[in-house]
C-alpha cells in the first residue's frame, strides 16, 4: 500500500503541470523556443507526453522502469532547461535553490520506484520485480 501511494504523490506532481501544458500548448512550445530550445515544438509535444502519460503509467504501475527512466529523464531536462543559469549558484547558496533540490529529491524517488517496482497494487497484481510471494 505505501508502494501505492508513493506512485500516486509523485505522480500528483506531474500530472497537473503536464495537463496545464497539453491545454495550452503553443504558449509552452513558445516558452521553450525563448529559452532557446533549438526544434521547441519537438521537445514540447516529446515533455508534454512523458508529463502527461509517465504519472498515469505511474499511477497504475505499468512498465515501471521504462515509466521511472522517462520521468527522470523529463525532470533532468526540465532542472536544466529552469536552472542552467544557477546550477553553479546551487552549490554555493542551497537556501537560495530550494526548488533545485527538491527536483533532484524528485528525482531521487523515481530511482527508488525504478529500483523496487510498483508493488502488489498494481495493473499486473504485483507480479514480477518486487512482488511479495
Amino acid at each position: 500500500m505505501a508502494l501505492l501511494m508513493g506512485r500516486v504523490f509523485v505522480a500528483a506532481l506531474f500530472l497537473p503541470s503536464g495537463f496545464h501544458k497539453l491545454m495550452t500548448f503553443s504558449a509552452y512550445a513558445a516558452a521553450l523556443k525563448a529559452k532557446g530550445l533549438p526544434f521547441a515544438v519537438l521537445w514540447a509535444v516529446m515533455l508534454v507526453a512523458a508529463e502527461v502519460l509517465g504519472p498515469v503509467a505511474l499511477i497504475i504501475g505499468a512498465w515501471p522502469r521504462w515509466t521511472a527512466l522517462a520521468l527522470v529523464a523529463f525532470t533532468a531536462v526540465m532542472l536544466w532547461v529552469g536552472h542552467r543559469t544557477s546550477l553553479v549558484g546551487a552549490v554555493f547558496r542551497p537556501r537560495q535553490n530550494a526548488e533545485f533540490y527538491r527536483t533532484l529529491a524528485i528525482m531521487g524517488g523515481l530511482l527508488f520506484y525504478f529500483a523496487s517496482g510498483p508493488g502488489a497494487w498494481s495493473w499486473k497484481g504485483g507480479t514480477g520485480r518486487g512482488a511479495k510471494v
